[in-house]
């Protein structure tokens, strides 16, 4: 087409030939020595629209926090110095410890952690002294606060490449920010859902492991009130007969938002019984690839539990001292499945979750054993 375009202009003398050339060779031109500047343009005002959305998703966040600490906080503070409060928790960084010398990290990351929740929790009970700190409502609006933070920090991240590419004149940067904003968006937008859910206390797709602890515990057990006792913070250990097996099912306490130590409470389950524990079920929520089908169940072997690592080794070290082998049942989901009210299709998951549980406890353990089942996952809105 274009080199029929261009015969058009050699062949004929016409105003339209000459027309067509000289815009040809202007094209030429303008790709030349603009091109870079032209893409860098287009890359600058997809990554401020994206922008812009993800603006409106943090003052929609913010809303929502205000909203949600209002109810707590003290009457006499209008709410825009709550507000001004507000900011500045959702800024609150924890700064981790050095790694050149790795060994004996892993406590001072603990450490660290504590220091963080404990920190956290204070924070919390300033913003919101009318709330008794431990109780869900607590728990609830530090999840809130957790995901506002999420959404606000991924606003404040692409402002800052988006000025740093127009300063620099660096087309290749805004580029690179441009072509995951698809992504970028995806993220921030489930931390808005997920804020919301927080803010509701809906059980989210992350509570698929409590949910299926608690499933086991009424489908196995002849009691209507199994008790629970606490073994580490925020984590609770309850014990049921199934088929002349001593079960010991392990979860964070609920219905607050709280994933608890579940790592801390295996490690003193295992110190305390010993060799006596021949095997560990663990269910947890896991990333699905694109094309699986969520709520679908994949299992293995390994400790199933996310986060920063340090509750995994307290997990792997503690069984692999004893050489008690780990079963794994992840049920696949997004992100936006994780962090948002639970569907139905993970929902659906639980009760063949439990049927593979019991299942595996008669194929890979003897009576008598005694066997640590432990459900890992935020326990919002799911109670005891």
């Amino acid at each position: 087409m274009i080199y029929n375009l261009m015969q058009l202009g050699q062949n004929q003398t016409d105003p339209l030939g000459l027309l067509l050339n000289v815009l040809w060779f202007v094209m030429i031109f303008i790709s030349i020595f603009y091109g870079t500047k032209i893409q860098a343009y287009r890359s600058q005002k997809e990554v401020e629209s994206g922008l812009s959305k993800i603006k409106k998703w943090d003052d929609d966040c913010k809303q929502i926090l205000l909203t949600n600490f209002r109810k707590f906080a003290d009457k006499k503070e209008t709410d825009k110095d709550l507000m001004l409060k507000l900011e500045d928790v959702l800024t609150f960084i924890a700064i981790t410890p050095v790694d050149l010398d790795p060994y004996g990290i892993i406590p001072k990351i603990d450490h660290i952690l504590d220091v963080r929740d404990d920190r956290f929790k204070n924070e919390v009970k300033t913003l919101a002294p009318n709330v008794e700190s431990g109780t869900p409502e607590a728990q609830n609006l530090e999840n809130v606060l957790e995901a506002a933070m999420a959404v606000d920090y991924v606003y404040r991240l692409v402002k800052h490449f988006l000025i740093l590419g127009k300063k620099s004149k660096s087309y290749i940067l805004l580029m690179q920010i441009s072509m995951q904003m698809s992504l970028i968006l995806a993220m921030a937008k489930s931390y808005y859902h997920a804020t919301k859910a927080f803010a509701e206390g809906s059980p989210i797709g992350d509570a698929l492991g409590p949910m299926v602890a608690g499933s086991f515990i009424r489908n196995v057990s002849e009691k209507d009130d199994i008790e629970a006792l606490e073994i580490a913070k925020d984590t609770i250990v309850q014990e049921v007969d199934f088929e002349g097996r001593d079960i010991y099912v392990v979860r964070a306490k609920g219905p607050g938002g709280t994933v608890g130590k579940p790592g801390t409470a295996i490690k003193k389950l295992i110190e305390e019984h010993g060799e006596k524990i021949t095997r560990i079920f663990m269910i947890d929520a896991g990333l699905k690839l694109s094309g699986d089908k969520t709520g679908s169940i994949a299992i293995g072997v390994g400790a199933a539990i996310g986060g920063i690592g340090v509750e995994k080794f307290y997990i792997e070290e503690s069984s692999t001292n004893k050489a008690i082998p780990i079963d794994a049942l992840i049920c696949r989901q997004s992100l936006e499945d994780a962090i948002t009210t639970m569907k139905r299709p993970i929902t659906q998951s639980v009760i063949p979750i439990v049927e593979k549980i019991k299942m595996g406890i008669r194929k890979r353990t003897e009576k008598g054993a005694k066997v640590i089942i432990a459900g890992i996952g935020n326990t919002i809105g799911i109670g005891v």
